[in-house]
């Protein structure tokens, strides 16, 4: 059985994520270091999860069950949508205890008569039973098909929209579908480690799916905890892995200059291929993460502050410059799912401009037979394809080797996309 204590875990992460715009991994990771271990934290990280991943459809219901939405208490509305989330898709919680733990917290904080409002909603979102399970019903109750994927598949219309634009109703359905679920877990071993064969043997009954010293996961065995405590594994998506080897990592020609190397997941990737690599990011704690996770896996990577437009305090130029700029993450909401109601079309438009100053900088910086390798973790032609083609037009001494982007019939629910361009 369910705790109260569970759900005011799940609003305390939802305050900080949505209201202080805080990531809602740091988030949960915040709140829940202050809790004992038990099965509070479990439900609280589910509740956060499960109301962002579904919080459209929720709000769509809401609209439609509230007499005066756009008046009604922000704080009235969270409260109802993690109670919705209960009774939609928690079967194992009895419908009493959510309506119990809403109504009493909706009347403590807000008085009587919003505890009676909140116990009317809750009701009658019971009374329209199975119906509200199906697209049938969002189907008729909404007004052209982007406003059916946003209620549907719980997304922002504008994103909608512009998937529809994009990539037309078959991909943007399945890229929308991808986003409800969570990812299976990655794992990559660490191929330098001395254990790295029997780890990868061990791995190989349990996997989902693989590539190279990479796996997907539905569920993590005890003795990878250890493998990554002892450095011979590292948590990462495999989605994320494969895009590096689609776009030919073992043939970058070394010193690659990760200019945008974040925690270090893809720098250290590229260190176990054997690549000598120097990695740069422009926030301190995270180079700070990036040298603790080399001191795990036992390498010793040069690393520096610098922004990704530079400019790089370099002795020596590097052959390859390898650019994960930061992007607007639309490939990454089944693990992100916060970002969706973080984003808006106009931060997508000044990502874009960033990313030209940061491929800018490493088209100057480059000599002729280096390489420069672009990846983000976006569904946005505008920062994908649209951006290599803008770059390559401007600068005629690029020529393109690969592109490649994730599908959703890889069924691993992340998409990445990526290019490989030689300086001629």
């Amino acid at each position: 059985m369910s705790t109260p204590s569970a759900r005011r875990l799940a609003l305390d992460i939802l305050r900080r994520t949505l209201d202080h715009k805080q990531d809602l991994q740091a988030a949960v990771d915040e709140v829940l270091n202050q809790v004992q271990a038990g099965p509070d934290k479990g439900l609280a990280t589910e509740l956060a999860y499960g109301y962002l991943r579904m919080r459209g459809r929720i709000d769509f219901l809401l609209s439609q069950l509230l007499k005066n939405p756009v008046q009604t208490s922000p704080i009235m509305k969270r409260i109802l949508g993690v109670a919705m989330y209960e009774l939609l898709f928690l079967s194992r919680i009895p419908d009493y205890a959510t309506l119990d733990w809403a109504v009493t917290l909706v009347r403590d904080r807000l008085g009587q008569t919003m505890g009676k409002v909140a116990n009317g909603v809750l009701r009658s979102l019971l009374r329209l039973g199975l119906s509200v399970r199906f697209e049938e019903y969002y189907q008729t109750k909404t007004a052209g098909h982007d406003q059916f994927l946003s209620a549907w598949y719980s997304c922002p219309q504008w994103l909608a929209r512009m998937w529809l634009n994009s990539y037309g109703k078959e991909h943007t359905q399945a890229f929308l579908q991808a986003t409800l679920s969570a990812p299976p877990l990655g794992v990559r071993i660490n191929r330098a480690h001395a254990q790295a064969a029997t780890l990868r043997k061990n791995l190989q009954p349990l996997q989902q799916d693989s590539s190279n010293w990479g796996f997907a996961l539905t569920q993590w065995p005890e003795f990878l905890q250890h493998a990554v405590a002892e450095g011979a594994a590292t948590r990462q998506s495999l989605a994320a892995q494969k895009i590096m080897h689609s776009l030919g990592v073992e043939h970058w020609p070394s010193p690659v200059l990760d200019a945008c190397a974040g925690r270090g997941g893809k720098t250290y990737l590229m260190s176990e291929q054997g690549k000598n690599v120097w990695a740069s990011d422009v926030n301190v704690f995270r180079l700070r993460q990036l040298k603790a996770e080399g001191a795990r896996l036992g390498f010793d990577i040069p690393a520096f502050r610098s922004q990704g437009q530079g400019p790089y305090p370099l002795r020596q130029t590097p052959r390859t410059i390898f650019l994960d700029v930061p992007c607007s993450g639309l490939g990454v909401l089944s693990r992100r799912p916060d970002i969706k109601w973080k984003r808006t079309a106009a931060d997508c438009a000044g990502l874009v401009k960033l990313q030209e100053e940061i491929l800018q900088a490493a088209a100057d910086l480059l000599t002729s037979g280096g390489c420069l390798v672009y990846v983000t973790c976006t569904l946005n032609p505008e920062e994908n394809e649209k951006q290599i083609e803008r770059f390559a037009n401007v600068h005629p001494e690029f020529s393109r080797l690969r592109q490649s982007q994730s599908e959703p019939a890889e069924g691993l629910g992340e998409f990445f996309y990526g290019a490989v361009l030689r300086k001629k």
